[in-house]
C-alpha cells in the first residue's frame, strides 16, 4: 500500500471507531451533550468496536513509515470524542519512549541535557503504568492507577514547557528569559517581548506559538496546525489569537485543582509525541527501528522484555 493509502485507511478506522462507540455498538453506554466527551474515561476497553477499529489491530505500529507515524499524535485525538483513550495511544506513547530511549544520543535536543530525558521517560512510564495489575498487587495505590492522567499532567505541562524552552533557544534562556525580541498576537494587538519590559515568558501557549512560528519545520507547522484543529473541534474550546489559547486554559484546570480529565492530559501527551517524532532525523529513525527489531528478537529468545 502507499502512503497515502495507508494514511487514508488509518483515518478511516479511527472514523468508524468513534462512530461504533457513539452509536453504543461496544456495549457501554456514553452519555451525549455539552463538553461530556471529556468527563468520561472508559479506559481500556476491549469491546466490538476496539477488535474491529483499532489501529493496532490492523497494522504493526513500529511497521509503519515514519510519514504516518507522525501523524498519528494528531489523528488518534479524535477518539477522544469516543470518551476513551484506547491502546492505540499506549502503542503509540511506548514506541515512542523505546525509540527515544535507544536514539536519545543521536538526538539533538536531548544532548547535554540529561533532565529533559528523565522527565520525558518519567512521563511516558506514568502513563503506560499497568494500572489494574498495579491496584491487584498494591491496593493502597488504587488511587494512584485511578487517577494516573492527573499525575502525567502534572508532569506534562513543565515538561513541555522545558522542551520548547529548549528548541528556542535563540530567543529564550531555560530559566524563561527572554534574549532576542519577539510578538505574539492578543486580542489587544501584539505582546511585545522585548526582554526589557516583558523580560520573561511563562505562557506555554505563547511558547508553542513561537516555536511554530520561528523553529518548527514546514511539516511539523502543518501538524501543529492540525492538532490546534483537531482540539478545537473535539473539546469545543476556543484557540484565541496566538492558537493555543485551551492550552493555557488547561494548565489553570489543573493548577487551580478544577476537574482535569484523562482525554485532556492524552492530547498533552500526543503533542509532546508530536513535537519528538518531527525532532528525530528520519536516518536515525530507520537506523534505530532496525536494531530495535534486532534487539527485540534477542530479547524473546532469552526471555527479557524491554523497559517500555
Amino acid at each position: 500500500m502507499t502512503y497515502q493509502e495507508i494514511l487514508r485507511d488509518i483515518e478511516k478506522l479511527v472514523n468508524s471507531y468513534v462512530e461504533c462507540w457513539i452509536k453504543g455498538e461496544s456495549g457501554i453506554r456514553i452519555t451525549r451533550g455539552p463538553h461530556v466527551s471529556r468527563r468520561t474515561y472508559l479506559g481500556n476497553n476491549i469491546t466490538p468496536c476496539e477488535q474491529k477499529y483499532l489501529i493496532i489491530a490492523h497494522y504493526n505500529l513500529h511497521e509503519l513509515p515514519l510519514q504516518i507515524v507522525r501523524r498519528l499524535p494528531v489523528i488518534l485525538i479524535k477518539t477522544h470524542k469516543a470518551q476513551n483513550v484506547n491502546r492505540d495511544h499506549k502503542y503509540l506513547w511506548a514506541w515512542t519512549a523505546q525509540i527515544i530511549s535507544e536514539a536519545s544520543r543521536e538526538i539533538e535536543f536531548f544532548k547535554n541535557n540529561g533532565e529533559l530525558l528523565r522527565q520525558i521517560r518519567l512521563l511516558f512510564r506514568v502513563n503506560l503504568m499497568p494500572g489494574i495489575r498495579l491496584a491487584s498487587t498494591f491496593p493502597e495505590l488504587v488511587d494512584f492507577a485511578t487517577y494516573e492522567f492527573i499525575l502525567s499532567a502534572c508532569l506534562a505541562f513543565p515538561l513541555l514547557e522545558r522542551l520548547l524552552k529548549t528548541l528556542c533557544t535563540e530567543h529564550i534562556e531555560i530559566d524563561g528569559r527572554v534574549v532576542k525580541p519577539f510578538k505574539i498576537p492578543s486580542a489587544k494587538g501584539l505582546i511585545s517581548y522585548d526582554g526589557k519590559k516583558k523580560k520573561r515568558i511563562s505562557r506555554i501557549g505563547h511558547l508553542l506559538y513561537l516555536f511554530e512560528n520561528y523553529y518548527a519545520s514546514t511539516a511539523l507547522k502543518e501538524a501543529l496546525k492540525d492538532f490546534r484543529l483537531t482540539c478545537a473541534e473535539v473539546y469545543e474550546e476556543g484557540m484565541g489569537p496566538y492558537g493555543y489559547y485551551f492550552v493555557d486554559h488547561w494548565r489553570n484546570i489543573l493548577l487551580h485543582g478544577e476537574e482535569f480529565w484523562p482525554t485532556m492530559n492524552a492530547a498533552l501527551v500526543n503533542l509532546i509525541t508530536l513535537i519528538i517524532l518531527h525532532e528525530i532525523p528520519s536516518d536515525v529513525y530507520y537506523e534505530r527501528r532496525e536494531k530495535m527489531r534486532e534487539n527485540l528478537k534477542f530479547q524473546l529468545n532469552i526471555g527479557i522484555r524491554s523497559p517500555f
